[in-house]
């Protein structure tokens, strides 16, 4: 959990490095960012989504899941910081798996692409046998943008809950419809 906390830590400080840097190269030669992409644009306010997810735990067979989220992306310098909230549900191994969580995201939109990271941190429940403890997320993908309203790409995150023996990677796709 401390890898993960650090992890978002460097890259919010990272854009803030970044967004500071570009503000004195733009005083220096008098120009402006590059921020006239499509990406830039589908990346900018109020932006909710719905993934559906492979779950591959460490052991045992796979499993899948969904995760309902929203974000609120603005802009700084050349990134887009997006404070938000993921609910996620997942089965696996005859478990069920829940989290609520406060999420942060990171995305360096340039041209149609959209890389990016994201970190989150709130309450989990697992079933069979009922276990609670802090969850927390850690991860990144990649949207390519046809558009303000639609894109698809791929996303991979590692998320465990504290106090269990649960950890698991999610992989998914990610597409975009309607912003």
């Amino acid at each position: 959990m401390r890898a993960a906390i650090l992890a978002l830590t460097m890259i919010c400080f990272g854009a803030s490095s970044a967004a500071a840097q570009e503000s004195k190269d733009e005083s220096d030669s008098g120009s402006k960012p590059a921020r006239d992409s499509v990406a830039w644009d589908a990346n900018k306010g109020f932006i909710p989504g719905l993934s559906l997810v492979l779950v591959v735990p460490p052991e045992g067979p796979m499993g899948g899941g969904a995760t309902v989220h929203a974000r609120y992306g603005i802009p700084a310098g050349p990134v887009v910081l997006a404070p938000g909230a993921q609910m996620g549900g997942f089965v696996v191994q005859q478990q069920f798996i829940g989290n609520l969580m406060g999420t942060f995201r990171v995305t360096l939109p340039f041209g149609p692409f959209a890389p990016y990271g994201k970190g989150g941190l709130g309450p989990g429940l697992i079933t069979n046998p009922r276990e609670v403890g802090l969850a927390w997320m850690g991860g990144g993908g990649l949207m390519i943008h046809f558009g303000r309203f639609f894109a698809f790409g791929a996303d991979v995150s590692y998320q465990a809950i504290t106090g269990t023996d649960f950890g698991m990677f999610t992989i998914g796709p990610s597409i975009m419809i309607g912003g």
